[in-house]
């Protein structure tokens, strides 16, 4: 399907929702006279003239292939009306505005969704009130479904560097526009936020204790929406309005694309399972998938400290053309019918990072096998649990871990992906474990996780673990890693969803509990000569709140202690990393 039309660009036009708030969106549709096409809509909180990356979805060139392209502002966003309440109003307003747009005089009267992170959230608000005119949706990098699995908290751990990320630089600043614009105030609280974004800059906004001081110097969009009130748990307000979105599939094919590196990578996941389970009885339903070496924001494939190559970006996808390109075959093929250019694309397509390639799927596999590295005292990572014995370390939480690479979203020089870990192996804080050179390559395919039997001088603490990959030369660099919050280890609800607080369980300093912490997925292929490390710590500062190891969180205390830490290793408590295989 070549580029066949001029495109017509419309900005600010209208659509008023039954409460009669009107909404405003730029519209890219073929110049054609009197034809009619499918439209494709999104809806984005951060302004819908935002430069989109034009290899993820250009609206101009997916227009010239036969679309009207509509990027929408949600309620209370830049040109639209209304007071935005993240999530809240995303249902009813994102199914009204698809029935306005299948009644357009240019439209079929099919409407799919695109678009990633909050954008991506809409589409599975506006697909649960099943609106007639929505017939698919393409999430990317998505949340929704479980406020635990990087969205709020990790483990029990409030995401506190995305969550003040997304807060202060994706949100706050529009919200002091619309609510002080034109008045003498705007000034003030232009100046306070450039001098909380300043703390932001050079780090000093996280090292405050209690996070609850934040609060005097943080707008009212940052009190409401991200910081808890007194004596909550962090998270908790936006948890309250937190459903699962996405948990229940929906009638529709769906398109999911995710990365390695981002914060919402096995929400990505599970969507697409629930998806191709639905989609058992209904072929015509069957999802499609795309997980590349990513983080939330940077599709380029390449970090600081590792690059996977020219093919591993969005603008590449192996050779099957750009995310714009792959966007525009796949709706053409849901709405229109026409299978042509979707079918030299594989259903699944999901890149391998260490061999550095694409592999193509007709689904999904699960992992062929499992391998358990168990833990020694002697630093070594191996198939046998070895002799008994403790390794320890010393957690301050006034000295907490930087964090390094990994997935996140932190505001500043703070970059996600595969970061080398030399600084923090070197710390004493950091224990590592580390296997024999390989001798020959192995694929770490699916879910990661580590069995910790670890003990604690404090009441509460974390236990951070990470995989890593060490170069011939010595270069350690991050794979996937993931947290537990000791009190909290408990504090899951029969469907695996987390409630903080929840079943909140002490610790018996000094008695050995036996931990799971989850590092997630990946796909990581370990060529021959290469070492397999396993780091354990406390802490991860920014990306997770610090345990003050007290028992009191970090929003409203500043009372710490230091916590002495040891892993018990050895068949009668055999701490361990566990891959899934391919």
């Amino acid at each position: 399907m070549a580029p066949a039309y001029p495109v017509l660009i419309e900005n600010n036009v209208e659509n008023t929702l039954p409460d009669g708030t009107v909404l405003r969106s730029t519209v890219y549709r073929p110049a054609a006279g009197g034809e009619r096409f499918p439209v494709l809509l999104t809806r984005t909180p951060y302004g819908r003239d935002l430069a989109v990356n034009s290899a993820y979805f250009n609206p101009a060139t997916v227009a010239a292939r036969g679309f009207a392209v509509i990027l929408q502002d949600c309620r209370g966003r830049f040109g639209s009306d209304g007071v935005f309440v993240p999530s809240v109003h995303e249902e009813d307003d994102g199914a009204a505005t698809v029935e306005w747009a299948a009644r357009l005089p240019y439209s079929t009267g099919k409407v799919g969704m695109w678009g990633r992170s909050y954008f991506a959230e809409t589409q599975w608000r506006a697909a649960r009130a099943r609106p007639a005119g929505l017939r698919a949706i393409a999430p990317g990098v998505s949340a929704g479904g479980n406020a635990n699995n990087g969205a709020i908290w990790r483990g029990g751990a409030f995401e506190l560097g995305s969550r003040l990320n997304w807060g202060h630089a994706s949100a706050s600043l529009e919200e002091i526009r619309r609510e002080h614009g034109g008045t003498e105030v705007l000034g003030r609280e232009l100046e306070a936020w450039a001098a909380l974004d300043a703390s932001f800059a050079d780090g000093s906004v996280f090292d405050t204790l209690p996070y609850g001081e934040l609060k005097s110097r943080a707008g009212t969009f940052m009190n409401t929406h991200i910081l808890p009130s007194g004596g909550e748990d962090p998270g908790a307000d936006t948890a309250r309005r937190w459903d699962s979105a996405s948990a229940d599939p929906v009638d529709l094919p769906t398109l999911h694309i995710g990365g390695w590196f981002d914060i919402f990578a096995p929400n990505t996941l599970d969507q697409y399972r629930r998806q191709l389970e639905h989609s058992r009885t209904r072929p015509e339903l069957a999802p499609r998938l795309i997980v590349g070496p990513w983080s939330h924001t940077n599709f380029s494939g390449t970090f600081p400290d590792v690059s996977f190559g020219m093919l591993a970006s969005a603008g590449a996808v192996g050779g099957y053309g750009d995310l714009s390109a792959i966007h525009a075959a796949w709706f053409d093929a849901v709405l229109n019918g026409n299978a042509s250019a979707l079918a030299a694309i594989p259903p699944v397509l999901v890149f391998f990072m260490g061999e550095n390639r694409w592999r193509s799927f007709d689904e999904l596999p699960a992992p062929s096998s499992a391998l358990e590295l168990f833990l020694g005292v002697d630093g070594s990572l191996a198939a046998d649990p070895g002799p008994a014995g403790t390794v320890g370390y010393d957690y301050d939480p006034l000295d907490p871990v930087p964090t390094t690479g990994g997935a996140t979203m932190l505001y500043g020089a703070a970059y996600p992906g595969p970061a080398d870990q030399h600084a923090v192996e070197t710390r004493a804080d950091v224990v590592v474990f580390t296997s024999e050179p390989l001798k020959e390559p192995l694929t770490a395919f699916g879910e990661v996780t580590a069995t910790l039997f670890a003990a604690s001088s404090a009441v509460d603490t974390d236990f951070v673990v990470r995989l890593c990959r060490v170069a011939p030369d010595g270069t350690s660099t991050a794979v996937t890693d993931g947290i537990v919050r000791a009190s909290w280890r408990a504090a899951h609800a029969g469907d695996g969803r987390f409630t903080p607080g929840a079943g909140r369980r002490l610790l018996e300093p000094g008695r050995m509990h036996e931990f799971t912490v989850s590092l997630w997925a990946t796909a990581y292929t370990f060529a021959a000569g290469e070492r397999i490390r396993v780091q354990v710590t406390s802490s991860c500062h920014p990306r997770w709140d610090r345990n003050l190891n007290t028992g009191a969180l970090a929003f409203d205390s500043s009372d710490t202690v230091v916590a002495r830490q040891s892993i018990h290793c050895g068949a009668a408590a055999p701490s361990r990393l566990t891959l899934g295989t391919l």
